[in-house]
């Protein structure tokens, strides 16, 4: 007979933590993520850390971005629990510049393999998640965070799960069977999951609605297959996308958001052509509105997977012609990208599923891997220099070959010299650091240069943005 889950509430979390591991000193917690963050969980977790009452081992906290409140990551707690963090917002980012968190860099698809499998270095003792419960079958549902939550409940010792009906019960990989859990966590304190405004399609900036122009007119096909992540640039590429008039595109993606959801909707998405998880869109997280939650809620034409299905190349080739828009920090004249640092000492998100699909796309064959931002930063420097920050981690490097996208053009890396490399991103530099930036090129022997180019002219390899939207 399978064991039904032991229902406890809040309070008695600590206790049950501190049960099972009263003769460990150090354990290691996977902490579910995103729009499913458990935050209740973790706000009773933290209570008994500083009342020092049940006795807990020193607890290593791992997860993706925490929406909401991080209580553990607190001045004077680190003696205690410790943050490590694989992809951060702005709480934990502060904490993790100030020494008081640790920021793990791992790709998507690699965090089962490299951290938390079977004898990884953070293979979890306890695992602490959200579900939902189908009313009519009893099943709990991961609902709107999968990632690599599978392999850190097959391998933790113990699975506390909030209980939480305001989560969609999402079709897929991401039911899980009940005797996998340990105790249920039902208490009226479970706070909701986390959701946010729909983006507004027919108002976006200027900049980034010229990104979107240029990546659909001249990248997107009828029948690709498409991943984007969440944030302006994605939501102008998208935006464009449903006026084109698209036909049978497909969605593999790590994250799937309020665009995507108006593209299905549309019929613009279908997965007909998709070679793999045909006739349903395929992603390991969902976050976005309330509207897309009723909207993914026991709909089997979106799935989810892990994120080492979504991210490996091995499935993202095989839905090929298949077009990844990526957004960075920076891109230097070689064509490194950065997109988890802004400097050695300055850390900011992570880094993410970017160097999974750049990698996946180093064969031109199976599409193309974009890198789509603005020209420059809020404080006007440009985002295009001449060599990356010393110490960063770079997602994607000068060999990969990667298409980068601003509001002033586009630059194809793939296939180019150094010396094109580095001519064809001053090219679509902004206007006001252009000159500069190509002068230092023709002046640097280090860039050799094909021959007879001149300054003022475009390179083959570069597309200068020629529509009608009009920057301030």
């Amino acid at each position: 007979m399978i064991a039904e889950p032991k229902v406890i509430n809040l309070s008695e979390v600590a206790d049950a933590i501190a049960q099972k591991f009263k003769h460990k000193d150090v354990i290691t917690c996977y902490v579910g993520s995103n729009a499913a963050t458990p935050t209740a969980t973790l706000e009773a977790l933290t209570n008994a850390v500083k009342a020092r009452s049940p006795r807990l081992p020193f607890l290593r906290m791992v997860h993706l971005l925490l929406q909401g409140d991080v209580p553990y990551i607190e001045k004077g707690l680190q003696d205690r629990i410790m943050t490590y963090s694989i992809f951060s917002a702005s709480q934990v980012r502060d904490a993790a510049n100030e020494g008081r968190a640790f920021y793990l860099p791992c790709s998507l698809a690699n965090i089962e393999s490299n951290l938390i499998d079977k004898g990884r270095p953070f293979e979890p003792d306890v695992a602490i998640i959200k579900v939902s419960q189908c009313e009519f079958t009893g099943e709990y549902s991961l609902g709107l965070s999968v990632e690599a939550i599978h392999t850190a409940i097959d391998r933790a010792s113990l699975v506390i799960a909030e209980l939480d009906n305001s989560m969609p019960f999402t079709q897929g990989q991401s039911v899980v069977d009940t005797h996998s859990i340990n105790y249920i966590v039902i208490d009226e304190n479970v706070k909701p999951v986390y959701d946010f405004p729909a983006p507004d399609f027919d108002n976006l900036p200027p900049e980034e609605q010229r990104i979107g122009e240029l990546v659909a007119r001249h990248f997107i096909r009828d029948g690709a297959t498409i991943q984007v992540g969440i944030g302006k640039i994605p939501d102008a590429v998208i935006g464009t996308i449903k006026d084109a008039n698209f036909s049978d595109l497909g969605v593999q993606t790590e994250l799937y958001g309020d665009g995507l959801m108006y593209l299905q909707k549309e019929g613009i998405v279908t997965n007909r052509k998709k070679k793999q998880n045909k006739g349903y869109s395929t992603t390991s997280l969902i976050m976005g509105s309330k509207e897309l939650y009723d909207y993914v809620n026991m709909r089997t034409g979106v799935q989810m997977r892990t994120c080492a299905h979504t991210n490996s190349a091995e499935t993202i080739r095989q839905n090929c012609p298949f077009i990844a828009i990526n957004t960075a920090i920076g891109v230097d004249l070689l064509g490194n990208v950065w997109a988890d640092l802004i400097h050695a000492h300055r850390y900011y998100s992570g880094v993410g599923g970017q160097p999974d699909f750049v990698r996946a796309l180093n064969n031109p064959n199976y599409g193309v891997p974009i890198i789509a931002l603005k020209s420059v930063t809020h404080k006007g420097e440009s985002k295009i220099v001449k060599t990356h920050p010393t110490g960063v981690n770079l997602t994607a490097s000068a060999y990969d070959g990667v298409v980068i996208v601003n509001e002033w053009g586009i630059a194809d890396l793939r296939g180019l010299t150094a010396g094109e490399k580095a001519i064809a991103i001053a090219h679509i530099s902004h206007p006001h650091y252009r000159d500069e930036l190509l002068e230092y090129i023709y002046n640097d022997p280090y860039f050799t240069k094909p021959y007879g180019l001149s300054m003022s002219k475009i390179p083959s390899s570069v597309i200068m943005y020629e529509g009608d939207v009009r920057l301030a």
